[in-house]
């Protein structure tokens, strides 16, 4: 825990410049450690809550407004001889089909909010920079902000083709246990697409945001920063951590960058 409490300092203006190449999974638990009190703090709930509450209770709302529709319509779906044999057993199995219909849109709404989530985070994301930027770096000026019309391009860009490599992966699915990770392939290139050109263009701005392209561990930063929102049930608060981290991670590039220029001046 000792060890642990120290790794902040690792990428404090005064210790990073001196560390040219770090262990990335250090590196990320000293991320991690500070990103954690970051999501902890009021401000951070609060914008973290408001989302997926709205979430599910728009999709929900919509789900339930049209919730007999769908359950005649999946009713319909069945071969007549289940239907007529439902009809002949009474209401015990047409109750189930109705109760498996009620467990299906409630995870449509989770999904729905999930996904939800991460659109939602394209418009926090200059917010939580902000947050980040007052609270621990201070130093590092604000630089000119992306256009949302470019961010919303780059996510609908990144979209199309998430859709696409999801196509071509769906044959996978039929094998058991690597047809499953390779489908998350796609998902972390959209990750990785959106969530770093967002928070990069915010911290780095448009002309500096060539160093995050030339940074170190950005992959394995963005993979394990990723693999935080497969967790059940967590899922549906880690985007906000997910920028969170990633914030930091384009923070320190900026100081890490505005240190080599700082050196041949000294």
């Amino acid at each position: 825990m000792r060890h642990l409490a120290k790794l902040p300092r690792i990428f404090d203006l005064y210790y990073f410049k001196d560390i040219l190449i770090m262990d990335s999974m250090q590196g990320f638990l000293a991320i991690l450690h500070k990103s954690k009190k970051d999501f902890f703090s009021l401000p951070m709930i609060i914008l973290n809550i408001a989302p997926i509450a709205l979430g599910l209770a728009l999709w929900g709302g919509i789900l339930y407004a049209f919730s007999d529709i769908l359950i005649t319509y999946t009713k319909g779906l069945l071969p007549e001889s289940w239907q007529a044999y439902i009809q002949a057993t009474g209401g015990i199995l047409a109750q189930g089909v109705t109760i498996s219909v009620y467990v299906l849109l409630g995870f449509c709404v989770i999904l729905l909010a999930l996904v939800g989530n991460v659109f939602v985070s394209i418009f926090y994301t200059p917010l939580v920079v902000g947050y980040i930027r007052k609270h621990h770096y201070p130093q590092i000026s604000k630089p000119t902000s992306l256009p949302m019309t470019a961010a919303l391009q780059q996510f609908l860009k990144a979209f199309v083709l998430l859709c696409a490599l999801c196509v071509v992966c769906l044959p996978m699915l039929f094998i058991p246990i690597i047809g499953g990770a390779i489908m998350l392939v796609p998902f972390f290139i959209f990750f990785y697409q959106t969530m770093l050109f967002d928070i990069g263009h915010e911290v780095l701005g448009v002309e500096q945001y060539t160093k995050l392209q030339a940074a170190k561990h950005k992959y394995t930063t963005t993979l394990l920063t990723y693999l935080l929102g497969l967790i059940p049930i967590l899922n549906f608060f880690t985007p906000l951590l997910q920028v969170i981290i990633l914030s930091h991670y384009c923070f320190h590039i900026a100081i890490q960058s505005s240190a080599a220029h700082a050196s041949p001046a000294r």
